[in-house]
């Protein structure tokens, strides 16, 4: 598989290496040759297929990845570190027994790991990608979020079939997107500060994640979501004022895989529909998502 287009193509084949004349009929010597050539045309089509400029091939991993991001544009493996800090203190604001009278407490833990090489590829992506020019405005932002969020491994994405919605307040950017893998690593490398941003502004991010609503799957924004019924196929799912809702018309594949509650963000379920969510309760507990006459339930 060749995924750079080249205006002329490179060699495709090595010129085979052969033995002499008098050596031909040895056939220890021919199973040699045979197996250089074999191991030059390997060698050949990785560099044919692994262009090493283009950091989104799925050849370019690892330590690869991580020699043509540091060593060809700069920019090295992010590291992404958390912290959640604890404090305690105030009259009537904890249980008693907790602290002493008149105290504070205060703790904080700190995390840190190394991005993987999909998180990595996007942070390239993010600083590399010269497509929407340099001048920052509303669609510049608009096109680097939604291409970070929905381009896997760095790739590119058609920007205008997921903009996310962005609302602006003085120098404040408040960000609302579906909860997804990718959303969430946006948030966090732009915590740690690895995405270039103009230093005069200041990202908010807000996440429209489902939520179980005592058993009812409930979205707080319809952002993609189809709002009416109408026109939809069945089995479609629709935001119904913050209820998701099954268009009827199909049976369940029996055969289709469990959609639970914890795994399933909102872009899946948008794409997947809801007509092979089971009729009826499949376990009190499970987590899994049915259609209780047309509304999305959790069991």
């Amino acid at each position: 598989m060749q995924i750079e287009s080249f205006g002329t193509q490179p060699l495709q084949q090595v010129i085979p290496s052969y033995l002499y004349k008098e050596y031909e009929d040895d056939a220890s010597l021919q199973a040699f040759v045979d197996s250089f050539n074999s191991l030059s045309q390997g060698y050949l089509d990785w560099f044919n297929q692994a262009p090493l400029g283009l950091y989104t091939s799925p050849f370019i991993t690892g330590p690869l990845l991580d020699w043509i991001g540091r060593g060809v544009y700069g920019i090295r493996r992010p590291v992404l570190a958390s912290q959640i800090s604890t404090r305690l203190a105030g009259y009537n604001a904890n249980p008693y027994n907790t602290i002493a009278y008149n105290a504070q407490y205060y703790s904080a833990s700190q995390t840190a790991s190394i991005a993987n090489d999909d998180i990595y590829k996007r942070v390239l992506t993010w600083h590399l990608y010269r497509g929407d020019g340099m001048q920052f405005n509303m669609q510049w932002l608009k096109n680097r979020i939604s291409r970070f969020i929905n381009g896997a491994n760095g790739s590119d994405w058609p920007v205008l079939n997921d903009p996310p919605s962005i609302a602006v307040s003085g120098t404040i950017f408040t960000v609302t997107a579906y909860d997804t893998i990718g959303y969430e690593a946006l948030q966090s490398c732009y915590a740690n500060g690895l995405l270039a941003f103009p230093f005069m502004y200041t990202l908010q991010f807000v996440t429209d994640k489902f939520v179980n609503n005592g058993g009812v799957l409930t979205l707080g924004f319809p952002l993609t979501y189809p709002t009416s019924p109408a026109g939809l196929a069945p089995g479609s799912v629709w935001w119904n004022g913050g209820v998701i809702s099954v268009v009827p018309g199909v049976t369940p594949d029996p055969s289709a895989p469990p959609l639970y509650f914890i795994y399933t963000f909102p872009p899946q379920l948008l794409a997947l529909g809801g007509g092979n969510l089971p009729f009826s309760n499949p376990g009190p507990g499970t987590g899994q998502l049915w259609n209780d006459g047309g509304v999305v339930a959790i069991a």
